[in-house]
């Protein structure tokens, strides 16, 4: 890193910054994804039951009744809050890939020019 230009040196240490974010958004949204498709599956079977049907749900620790109607409702819910956020994550790591894109080709443009000295 001796050699390497102080201005080069700082978008390295900003390039490394953005893949970290990068990699938290990627792992956020993996975690969303899974938790979206639960939610889906979940939602694709509740909607399968009659009406009258006996559903139970978690609550912390607790496991309790509920209606099928109230639990759809929930899930509903769920899915859409799971897609905004996921739609969310989505616009991040867009940005992050589009600021990595644009700082490789600074510090590759910074690197061709010859060192004053």
């Amino acid at each position: 890193m001796q050699n390497i230009p102080p201005q080069v040196q700082a978008m390295l240490g900003q390039f490394e910054g953005y893949q970290q974010q990068l990699q938290l958004v990627v792992q956020q949204k993996g975690k969303v994804q899974a938790e979206l498709t639960e939610a889906k599956k979940a939602l694709e079977e509740i909607e399968k039951l009659p009406d009258d049907a006996v559903i139970y749900k978690t609550v912390g620790t607790l496991i309790v009744k509920t209606e099928k109607e109230k639990a759809v409702q929930e899930l509903k819910e769920k899915v859409e809050t799971l897609e905004v956020r996921l739609n969310a994550l989505e616009r991040q790591e867009k940005k992050l890939n589009e600021k990595l894109k644009e700082l490789t080709a600074q510090i590759q443009s910074a690197l061709r020019q010859p060192v004053a000295g």
